[in-house]
């Protein structure tokens, strides 16, 4: 059985953290050693033998490896800077900011303008009388 761990560390210790969960490994792989140093063709099957060792080293290659790719994943996420948008777009971008302003101006002026008109109209010419 398999389990996913997430967890937060500073970024000063990553590689520390790493170290030690790597080094977890060492047990398989002192168990596989321990096997091939203490065998003797006495001890039962070499083919028994074998299939362990290789069961230990493939489960600690793989952890190895996964944790390898984890290294290489911080490392190029800790050194890839985002880019910045280009210059052409970032004054298109202007541009457009600049044109949806004119036209919110211009709606202003347009009400300003009819309240004006209204108002004019609402007031009747005074007649002398």
């Amino acid at each position: 059985m398999r389990a996913t761990i997430s967890f937060d560390t500073d970024i000063e210790q990553v590689e520390g953290t790493m170290a030690v969960v790597a080094c977890s490994e060492e047990h398989n792989l002192r168990a596989a050693a321990d096997i091939l140093s203490d065998y003797t063709v006495l001890d039962g099957s070499l083919l028994d033998a074998l299939t362990e060792v290789l069961r230990l080293l493939d489960m600690s290659t793989g952890q190895l490896r996964q944790y390898q790719n984890m290294l290489i994943n911080f490392e190029k996420a800790k050194y890839e800077t985002v880019l910045p948008q280009s210059t052409t777009q970032s004054v298109a971008n202007i541009g457009e900011a600049v044109k949806n302003l004119n036209k919110f101006g211009d709606f202003i002026d347009r009400l300003n303008s009819q309240e004006t008109e209204e108002g004019a109209s609402d007031v009747e010419p005074a007649t002398e009388g």
